[in-house]
């Protein structure tokens, strides 16, 4: 093989690694990413007051229903309303079934307050803060990608042994930090606890 060619070879081959470092620490200096995150919307659990039996269903899982609607009728005249307004997550009960007082029958998921969740390294969480613009990407929606904005930094870090961690050697346990982004222009068909990847702009 000509000299030529393999010179020109090596040539491409740096001009490629150096592109790809270039790249690298473009992201680095810019943005904070990272493929841990997910969607959490806040819920109220709907309760028994009483013991006794489930007589009627009046919500299906994944029905919207408003603020004092009616849900359950318990025996003994007893109804059982929404304490808020949400999305009826998934039911723990049917008709026929007995409770006791303070059990969970289901959750009522706010998804109109819905955020964003991402767990950052702690070694980057520094040059996270409050106010930075965010591109959210959804899994049920690839290649689309929604604007946010940091809304609150944890205080606590999230443990996670590493997976080098064997019986008899020592490895760092990897520390992360949640960080809250708020979407500007959520979908509609925005869904609790479904993946998403986010890049912060730093």
């Amino acid at each position: 093989m000509p000299r030529w060619i393999l010179t020109l070879v090596a040539l491409i081959g740096i001009i490629a690694l150096g592109g790809i470092a270039g790249w690298y620490a473009y992201e680095n200096a810019n943005y904070v990413s990272s493929g841990y995150a997910s969607v959490t919307s806040p819920y109220v659990w709907i309760k028994a007051p009483e013991t006794g039996q489930i007589i009627a269903v009046q919500v299906t899982t994944g029905q919207q229903v408003h603020k004092n609607q009616l849900l359950f009728q318990e025996s003994g005249g007893i109804a059982i309303r929404a304490a808020a307004s949400g999305i009826a997550g998934n039911l723990a009960v049917t008709r026929g079934s007995f409770v006791t007082s303070g059990e969970d029958l289901g959750a009522l998921v706010n998804m109109k307050r819905a955020t964003v969740v991402a767990e950052v390294p702690e070694s980057k969480a520094r040059k996270v803060s409050v106010g930075q613009t965010v591109s959210v990407g959804l899994s049920e929606d690839p290649g689309t990608h929604y604007r946010g904005v940091v809304t609150h930094i944890g205080a606590v870090t999230l443990a996670t042994l590493s997976p080098l961690l064997q019986v008899g050697s020592f490895a760092k346990a990897r520390q992360w930090v949640p960080v809250t982004v708020t979407l500007m222009n959520p979908p509609t068909a925005l869904r609790d606890g479904e993946n998403a990847t986010v890049k912060i702009h730093i």
